[in-house]
């Protein structure tokens, strides 16, 4: 008995505790009135601390500051008909900033540094405290924004509840959802998530994941009460904001701010206020104190930019970088590099300013790479300077005018304003090539808008589907059919599926293909039972003939579209029909199976179950080693923990010659997967004369057709003419990769800016020798990509500066080589190659004091190795190799 009784006085004060937690809200309101007693006063002291470093864990020294200063506190007022509603004074005394010094007492601590902290306006602030929540704060009029911003901060940290409960609140961080957590009697702890800034700071996000950046965040503050719950004894606030690449997630940087109040005074003295109101109240303090106050909430306003040295004019970075801007210099990260460079000033010039650009002669042997930066740009102030600039309706100036609007397809953010001027652009006679891009261009505008937040259901998606269904049904040809169903695969609108079927099944052989490549550019997830039917129905030649690149891509489908047990075993058994004449189509289709197997084990163990079930028909040469020079395969060549990169390479090969090829560079991360670049073939009909083309789709958008030569005789006089030998450019552009801008008010009042650009220069050129007498072609296919990745975390006030830039570069290349013998029998033989290459990934950390010599920079280097490689194909390409070459 007298244990139990010692047991209950033990516990009885964690019983009454948890009961006020648990009790209802009248019991949480007469806890809240004890707080802030009118005519007290308090004394702590402020403690607030920002570090920048790199993201992970073996990062190096950070950089950063701290600010420290004596924090008063008092109650000058308290409503007569509420006791929970009260107006606080609060000052901030002996401000210093504080510099991270080898001479601090402890190492990487810190030491005083005089700055413009110490004379910045600072007075008095009221603050309106009402049942734990902060009203509005009011503040001296002409007090320096970064004095306001850190003066809100400290007023947050007043804002709390102590009942564990959840609720939206906004604060300096921003609207957020918050949590309270008791931990003991006195102490609690605060959560905050999901933590969103006001419209009308900046926001950048680039909706597709594998080419976005990852943002993570945590918010906690910890409070220790009293023990008659009276009076805050300690808060100490910290948060952590990590921005790494998505596709590498090595590369990054964080920021790292802390914020304590710790009481060292409970006897300060404090003249309360008499009055009916707040307003009253603060009127009587504005006469004490000869000021006038503003009214605000506790949102902290982002600083004004402010260059670090004299800011640039876009003319002027142009003219001093011009020749790195040069086609020569495309491929190449410097050209990357410098590409970011103009875009940052860009995106803050006007329209005047960049006419000026475009317009001027000097700038002539760069104005296509002016276009790219143009249109990535991606303002409004951008689009009027092109539109202004370009003459639409001359076909001289088609590579400038495509070169705009290719660059703009790209873009991460398309503004609703450009996509309606585009639009409106369609309806126009311009040339046919022009025409073509402008309505793919639209098409690609529409998709990246929609996959933005809140964007999903907005007017102008419908108005571009309904624009691109009704120009495709008011076709009377065949081209301009293979317009619109390409611009619908750009639009990528699920609910254009149906239209996609019907020009799949019914259409023209050509036009049932290029079809077909819209339906298979959708996510697979929306392949419903139409689309798998309408696959069936193509692949197995039900009711009519079709294509064989028809067929192939409708196998694509049934095998990607996650299949049964019985499509797959319907797929491998018509391997063994000979019913098919059409050998090149069950060799794809084999090519294609092992290509799966390979990356899909779930896929892999179906496909050998159903071998051993059926393996009187499929374990024999007649159906695993088909005819045919048909190949698929995919091979590695990035493999890390955040993401992989692959190229997969198609060739479909009709009566010896290359009918549709694909190479397609594809990244991967988390289970999502986006194209960055593919280059296939252009199909050609039996019956049509010798074509070749390419298709290109950059970065998920697919651009108008190339064609290179159209029947014997353009083809014969690129043979006697030689044109084809010299190295010719194909397709060349400065896009951006990455685009990422971001603003995170800290919970200390000071604002963390969050940009990440990446940009690749990129050249792709082909050349072939075709020798009619020794009846052999070579040809090469070169891609050349050189690849920057900027990303830069800083915080900047008008006292410190304080920045982490981490750069990648590298400079890839990709090399196709044919060579095709048909003296006798005709032998084709691929070799894909990558020279060896290097990763440089460099650190700068940067601080500064404006008005002061201080200045801090970190640097850290690194740079990795990445070997060359000759990607093994299959074996009939070796066997064709060897008969080429006589190995």
């Amino acid at each position: 008995m007298l244990r139990m009784v010692a047991a209950l006085l033990l516990l009885w004060p964690l019983i009454c505790y948890g009961f006020v937690l648990l009790s209802f809200p009248a019991a949480g309101s007469a806890a809240a009135s004890r707080q802030f007693q009118l005519g007290a006063g308090y004394s702590y002291r402020l403690d607030s601390t920002v570090l920048l470093n790199e993201a992970g864990p073996r990062v190096g020294k950070d950089v950063g500051y701290q600010v420290t200063a004596t924090l008063s506190i008092g109650v000058l007022w308290q409503s007569p008909y509420d006791p929970n509603d009260k107006l606080l004074q609060l000052q901030l005394s002996t401000l210093q900033l504080h510099i991270k010094s080898r001479k601090a007492p402890e190492p990487e601590g810190f030491v005083v540094h005089t700055s413009k902290l110490e004379d910045l306006k600072n007075l008095p602030y009221l603050v309106h405290w009402n049942m734990g929540k902060i009203e509005h704060v009011f503040l001296a009029e002409g007090e320096d924004l970064s004095m306001v911003n850190l003066k809100k901060g400290v007023a947050s940290l007043f804002q709390f509840q102590i009942l564990d409960v959840t609720q939206t609140e906004k604060d300096a961080s921003g609207k957020c959802q918050v949590s309270y957590k008791s931990l003991d009697p006195r102490t609690f702890l605060k959560t905050k998530t999901d933590c969103v800034s006001g419209k009308t700071v900046p926001f950048i996000l680039h909706p597709d994941k594998v080419m976005g950046t990852l943002v993570t965040s945590k918010r906690e503050v910890k409070y220790t009460l009293s023990n008659d719950m009276s009076v805050v004894q300690s808060a100490t606030a910290e948060e952590v904001h990590n921005m790494v690449v998505e596709m590498r997630q090595d590369a990054g940087s964080s920021v790292r701010a802390t914020q304590q109040i710790i009481l060292t005074d409970t006897v300060v003295k404090v003249v309360p206020i008499k009055a009916s109101s707040v307003e009253e109240t603060v009127q009587e303090t504005e006469k004490n104190l000869k000021t006038t106050f503003t009214k605000q909430i506790l949102l902290t306003e982002r600083e004004p930019s402010a260059c670090q040295e004299d800011c640039p004019t876009l003319h002027k970075l142009v003219k001093e970088n011009r020749d790195h801007l040069k086609d020569e210099n495309l491929g190449t990260t410097r050209s990357a590099a410098i590409f970011i460079k103009l875009l940052n000033v860009a995106r803050e010039s006007k329209m005047e300013d960049i006419y000026k650009v475009l317009k001027s002669s000097k700038n002539k042997d760069i104005l296509l790479q002016l276009c790219d930066l143009v249109g990535a740009t991606q303002t409004v102030a951008a689009h009027e300077a092109a539109r202004k600039f370009l003459h639409l309706d001359s076909e001289s100036d088609l590579d400038v005018n495509e070169r705009y609007f290719w660059a703009l397809s790209f873009g991460s953010h398309p503004q609703q304003q450009v996509i309606k001027d585009v639009l409106k652009l369609t309806y126009k006679d311009f040339p046919d090539k022009l025409s073509e891009t402008l309505v793919l261009t639209v098409a690609a505008l529409t998709n990246r808008f929609m996959k933005l937040p809140g964007n999903g259901q907005h007017k102008i998606i419908g108005e571009v589907r309904t624009s691109l269904v009704d120009g495709l049904s008011g076709c009377t040809n065949e081209e301009c059919k293979q317009k619109y169903l390409r611009a619908l695969k750009n639009l990528g609108l699920k609910d254009t599926v149906p239209v996609l079927v019907q020009h799949a099944v019914f259409g023209s052989k050509k036009t049932s293909v290029t079809a077909l490549k819209a339906l298979r550019s959708l996510p697979p997830d929306t392949w419903d039972d139409e689309v798998k039917q309408a696959a069936t129905r193509i692949y197995y030649q039900l009711g009519r003939r079709f294509d064989s690149s028809s067929r192939t891509l409708a196998a694509d489908i049934l095998l990607e579209s996650r299949p049964s047990e019985g499509v797959v075993r319907d797929l491998l058994l018509s391997l063994a029909s000979r019913a098919d004449p059409v050998y090149e189509v069950r060799q794809y289709v084999l090519q294609r199976v092992l290509q799966i197997s390979g990356k899909d084990p779930n896929f892999a163990s179906q496909v050998i179950s159903i071998k051993q079930e059926e393996h009187k028909k499929l374990n024999n040469y007649n159906a695993m080693g088909q005819r045919g020079l048909s190949t698929a395969f995919t091979r590695s060549f990035l493999s890390s923990p955040s993401g992989n990169g692959s190229l997969v390479t198609v060739q479909e090969i009709s009566g010896g010659l290359l009918k549709r090829g694909l190479v397609d560079v594809v990244m991967d991360t988390q289970g999502t997967s986006q194209e960055i670049f593919t280059e296939p073939a252009e199909p050609e009909e039996p019956e049509e004369p010798a074509t070749a083309g390419m298709e290109i789709t950059a970065l998920g958008v697919q651009l108008r057709p190339f064609v290179f030569f159209s029947g014997q005789g353009e083809l014969m006089g690129h043979v006697w003419s030689g044109t084809g030998s010299e190295k010719t450019p194909a397709f060349q552009t400065l896009a951006l990769l990455q685009d990422h801008l971001q603003y995170l008010p800290l919970q200390s009042g000071f604002m963390a800016e969050l940009k990440l650009i990446g940009v690749v220069s990129f050249d792709l050129s082909g050349q072939i020798q075709l020798s009619l007498w020794n009846r052999n072609a070579h040809s090469l296919v070169e891609k050349n990509a050189g690849v920057t990745i900027q990303g830069i975390m800083r915080v900047d006030s008008s006292f410190v500066r304080s920045q982490v830039e981490f750069n990648i570069a590298t400079e890839a290349k990709l090399n196709l080589v044919s060579d095709i013998d048909f003296y006798s029998n005709v032998a084709l033989c691929l070799q894909l190659r990558s020279p060896d290459s290097v990763i440089k990934h460099n650190v700068y950390k940067v601080e500064r004091i404006p008005g002061s010599k201080h200045r801090l920079r970190k640097a850290k280097y690194k740079v990795m190795k990445v070997p060359g490689k000759t990607y093994a194909l299959n074996r009939k390409n070796n066997e064709m190799c060897s008969v080429i070459f006589k190995q």
